[in-house]
């Protein structure tokens, strides 16, 4: 099988080349080709199939390394597979759409409140909002903006005050607040989970910041999570529909389990320094398989009942 690596074209780095290099080589591993494309390169009009420049044919898949939604949709419309789908990446890329979410599944996650939207152009105050939610949320609480990656975006407001400089500093953008996980502080779990199946996780933890991420300066060590931890990852992938994705947990009072996020497209080379396990192989078989059963299914149904005697 032939595949498309979609990448974002903007966003380049050694670890994110060193990410891609590890997807090329699972696939090539099980005698699948798949070739990487940055998403600049599909200037396609939206009524015509979208191919980059000096590519023939057309690829059995689609693996989304980015959150481009409107050309993974291109891709779903012109009748391609894509991983993860456009509707998951979605849901995943915005947090006030993955808080819905969880609400509808009865995910476990920390409490949220979404901001009333505003304009561009258009001044927000939000400080009756946020007096609102300091009152059922607490101090400190934390502010988030809807969309952002590796930590930014995300802030700890210990007062009034600081939240109101948070929200000016974020403008016109979507943005959320939740109660503060204290018993989190600085610490997770990255459970990482690949066609309904966890299939490695480690803790993270920051000394020095309320936030997690290695980006910031974290470390992690390998973690068996708990059956109830499983559970809540697996059930934030239901909710969110993803194939695969690095979902993140906070841990409650006495340990129990809030998911904070789902990843659609984790960052998985410190997945595979910690634990030793390369996500991009479960990855690959993941895709093969899927795509296996869907033509199996395909056959099946074409097949008229005097076929089947």
């Amino acid at each position: 099988m032939t595949g498309w690596l979609v990448a974002n074209a903007f966003l380049r780095s050694e670890k994110f080349d060193d990410l891609y290099r590890l997807l090329i080589d699972a696939f090539r591993a099980q005698g699948d080709n798949l070739e990487l494309y940055p998403n600049s390169a599909f200037a396609s009009p939206v009524d015509e199939f979208p191919r980059p420049r000096g590519a023939a044919g057309r690829p059995d898949f689609v693996l989304f390394w980015d959150k481009d939604v409107a050309l993974a949709r291109c891709f779903e419309d012109a009748g391609l597979r894509v991983f993860n789908t456009s509707s998951a990446i979605a849901v995943c890329d915005d947090k006030i759409k993955t808080a819905l979410a969880f609400a509808r599944c009865g995910v476990p996650a920390p409490r949220t409140i979404f901001a009333p939207m505003t304009f561009d152009g258009v001044e927000r105050d939000a400080s009756g909002f946020l007096h609102e939610a300091a009152e059922r949320l607490g101090l400190p609480m934390v502010v988030k903006t809807a969309c952002g990656s590796f930590g930014h975006g995300v802030h700890l407001a210990g007062t009034l005050a600081e939240a109101e400089d948070i929200v000016r500093g974020i403008g016109c953008r979507d943005f959320l607040v939740q109660e503060f996980v204290s018993t989190s502080r600085g610490e997770d779990l990255r459970v990482n989970v690949v066609g309904g199946e966890v299939v490695a996780s480690m803790r993270r933890f920051n000394r020095s910041d309320f936030r997690s991420n290695v980006t910031l300066g974290g470390g992690t060590e390998p973690c068996e999570p708990s059956h109830e931890q499983r559970e809540a990852a697996l059930a934030a992938c239901r909710a969110t529909g993803t194939d695969f994705a690095g979902v993140d947990i906070l841990f409650g009072q006495d340990g129990a389990p809030l998911v904070c996020e789902v990843n659609s497209n984790p960052h998985f080379r410190s997945t595979l320094d910690c634990t030793g396990v390369n996500l991009a192989g479960p990855i690959a078989r993941h895709v093969r398989k899927n795509l296996q059963t869907s033509r199996n299914v395909n056959v099946s149904s074409a097949r008229s009942p005097q076929d089947a005697e």
